[in-house]
């Protein structure tokens, strides 16, 4: 009878630890939720709409690479498009410049989660929503001090976003914001109609 030889000479023992620490490491829930975080942020275009417990609401719709739209109800409405920001308010519009990097600066992980080395990620479990399956996380950062459950998808983006921010004085807000649209070629943003100079 031949046995198995159950040794492994110095020279296989190296290619099988060199194999093994080449292996990706598997995603956790951080590694998970940063994903879907960069998921919206690489998005071509999507819909936003963010609701506060101070009352305010508003409608955020963006068309990469720099196109963007904020309707803020009575406080009026901004179209952006390149470096160009269009103001309208009590029925006037007036153009001003916009950062050229403003939708770097928008399209970032700190602007949802925070600084990554304060994060911490919890998957809170799994959940049917109007026959989508989602998963839920909960994501707590030290800086700046927050806490946020996020509802994820099965194509992999966020759709609601509730986040409490507390602030160096113990004041605490929190904001819900629902996503749609994502990668709509129907969402289109125009400049809107400027008056004509006067002479």
């Amino acid at each position: 009878m031949i046995k198995p030889a159950l040794s492994a000479t110095p020279a296989q023992a190296a290619v099988l630890i060199a194999l093994l620490a080449s292996a990706p490491a598997a995603a956790g829930p951080k590694e998970e939720l940063i994903a879907a975080v960069d998921r919206l942020n690489a998005a071509r275009s999507y819909r936003s709409v963010m609701s506060a417990d101070t009352g305010l609401t508003v409608e955020t719709q963006f068309v990469a690479p720099d196109r963007l739209l904020v309707r803020m109800g009575q406080l009026g409405e901004r179209v952006v498009i390149g470096s160009t920001m269009y103001e309208t308010s009590a029925g006037n519009t007036r153009k001003t410049p916009m950062p050229g990097n403003w939708a770097t600066t928008m399209h970032s992980r700190t602007k949802l989660l925070g600084s990554e080395a304060g994060l911490s990620v919890t998957l809170l479990g799994s959940q049917t929503v109007d026959g989508q399956p989602i998963r839920l996380y909960r994501a707590d950062n030290t800086q700046p001090r927050m806490s946020a459950t996020f509802w994820i998808g099965a194509h992999g983006y966020p759709l609601q976003v509730k986040t409490t921010l507390t602030t160096a004085k113990d004041k605490s807000y929190t904001s819900t914001v629902r996503y749609s649209r994502y990668n709509d070629p129907g969402l289109r943003i125009e400049p809107p109609a400027m008056p004509a100079p006067k002479r």
